[in-house]
């Protein structure tokens, strides 16, 4: 009976030692082994810096961001300046997720949860590669519990590709955003405080220039007939806020689309310092493109030169509203004829 005890005792240790093999060998990809409480991905933290790509797919479109020291790169937009911070968030906000609770491994029950396959809803798949391009961690990302009670609990649903089990697992991974928010926006900012000239031709051949002579000073409109009654001083300063907090809603290489020099709306802004900054805008498909170049004297000439450097191998997509201030006309400016 003892050497049968035994015999059995020593079967059952094997058979432990066999599944444990099983369960180290699947790694990060078996979540659905994995138990609760324990990390989605548990060697991804000690890999963080061996990561070099990271691709979002979701609602159709995928953008993969590269890493280039300290920086990342959009392959999609020519390897446009990615948003660090927001790629830097979902790679630790992936290395942080906990497992919390089991759901359904039922497919017809994931858009529930948005854990559908990529592409068949509203899900997000997150890749995570190397530098040899071998995966790291890999998840179909859901829809997002909040925390109502103020403890820091925020969840997200989520499964691995391939595998049946849905989780909901505690952490704040978010790869939702519109796809400008994935890049570095930010074009120009030159407050309407250092304009000192603005100057303004449209396509119809009309110009419009507006003007002053020191920064406390209020803009006027060169030019103007003596009887000209204007809106207000706030309607006639605005073309010289168009390059205030200037941010790009998307991008495309230059070479891929160029604003060319006539039969556009052309800018020119003019700052007390001696910075001279043109735009040139395109409408194409209801969207207003732009190109950017920047000139300079004296103590303006290295900041015209980091401008230049770098935009002058893109081309902008701008919100409509900025696009607006550029193509300002004398008759935006003026007060309606009485009648009209």
């Amino acid at each position: 009976m003892q050497k049968r005890s035994l015999t059995l005792l020593a079967a059952a240790a094997l058979v432990l030692v066999v599944l444990a093999i099983v369960v180290l060998a699947a790694g990060d990809r078996g979540i659905s082994r994995a138990a609760q409480g324990e990390r989605a991905f548990p060697s991804l933290a000690a890999k963080l810096g061996e990561v070099t790509s990271v691709t979002v797919s979701r609602n159709g479109s995928t953008t993969t961001f590269i890493r280039d020291g300290d920086s990342w790169l959009a392959a999609e937009k020519g390897n446009y300046p990615a948003n660090a911070g927001k790629i830097g968030q979902i790679v630790l906000a992936m290395a942080d997720l906990t497992l919390v609770e089991p759901k359904t491994q039922k497919a017809d029950l994931y858009p529930r949860l948005e854990v559908e396959d990529p592409g068949k809803g509203k899900s997000a798949l997150v890749s995570i590669k190397d530098r040899s391009g071998a995966s790291i961690a890999e998840l179909i990302v859901g829809k997002r519990r909040y925390d109502r009670l103020g403890s820091g609990n925020d969840g997200v649903y989520l499964r691995k590709p391939g595998n049946a089990q849905a989780w909901l697992a505690r952490g704040s991974l978010d790869p939702s955003g519109e796809p400008s928010s994935w890049l570095d926006r930010h074009i120009l900012d030159i407050s309407e405080k250092q304009v000192a000239k603005v100057e303004l031709a449209q396509t119809d051949g009309t110009k419009l220039v507006i003007s002053r002579a020191s920064p406390e000073a209020k803009f006027a409109v060169e030019g103007a007939p003596a009887d000209a009654k204007f809106k207000s001083e706030t309607t006639t300063s605005g073309p010289a806020m168009a390059l205030e907090t200037l941010d790009l809603d998307d991008v495309k290489p230059a070479t891929e689309l160029t604003v060319p020099e006539k039969d556009v709306v052309t800018a020119a802004f003019t700052t007390f310092d001696g910075l001279t900054v043109v735009v040139r805008l395109l409408e194409r498909d209801k969207t207003n493109w732009i190109s950017v170049s920047a000139a300079g004297s004296g103590t303006a000439e290295s900041e015209a030169k980091k401008i230049d450097e770098k935009v002058s191998h893109w081309t902008y997509a701008i919100p409509s509203y900025k696009a607006n201030l550029l193509k300002t006309k004398l008759a935006d400016l003026l007060e309606p004829a009485k009648g009209s």
